[in-house]
């Protein structure tokens, strides 16, 4: 699952390096993402 982030975030590199999947804000709004609804 993939966490959407704002393009200026700094922490996004270090998530990258974590292979964790990070979508920008441009690309998100292209795709049909459903909202994870926690509690």
């Amino acid at each position: 699952m993939p966490v959407n982030l704002p393009d200026s975030l700094p922490a996004i590199e270090m998530l990258k390096k974590e292979h964790i999947f990070v979508m920008n804000e441009l690309r998100a709004a292209t795709q049909d993402i459903r909202p994870l609804k926690i509690a």
